[in-house]
């Protein structure tokens, strides 16, 4: 199946639970902070939760720019991360990275959505298609190899 591009908030909505959905082994975002992806609503942190329970070997992989809103307004994010850390990985991207306006999910390397600017629904949507995906998976882990800061799960105390 072809690249399709996409305009709306709507068709991005879409677009984004059918990339969940297809996800079997691996999962890898980068945005600037999970806002636009709603992935704390209780049908997406449903989807997640059965993809990270289904194998301990499948991967979710998330870069994010500013973790603030992900400890303030995803409390079932959170709490999935604490439950699968084993496979659920969580970076707040160092701030020279903070100027990238892009965003990218990409499951099992042959399926992605790749929004062009983080303030626009513009994005182009990707099925079936393991070469039109690779660059994007490039640069997913070129932005891993930036570093940055894990986010955890527990809250830290004394």
């Amino acid at each position: 199946m072809p690249s399709k591009l996409i305009t709306t908030w709507n068709e991005y909505e879409g677009a984004v639970k059918e990339i969940l959905e297809r996800a079997a082994h691996t999962l890898l975002i980068f945005d600037e902070n999970l806002s636009t992806l709603k992935l704390d609503r209780p049908d997406r942190i449903a989807a997640l939760r059965q993809f990270l329970g289904a194998s301990p070997k499948n991967l979710l992989q998330i870069a994010v720019q500013d973790a603030d809103y992900l400890r303030l307004h995803s409390p079932r994010l959170m709490e999935l991360l604490a439950a699968y850390s084993h496979n659920l990985q969580i970076l707040e991207c160092p701030p020279h990275l903070a100027t990238l306006s892009d965003s990218l999910i990409l499951a099992d390397g042959q399926h992605g959505l790749v929004r062009f600017h983080k303030t626009q629904a513009r994005a182009k949507v990707i099925f079936d298609d393991i070469g039109e995906c690779a660059p994007y998976l490039h640069r997913h882990e070129q932005i891993l190899e930036e570093g940055g800061t894990p986010v955890s799960g527990r809250a830290l105390g004394l």
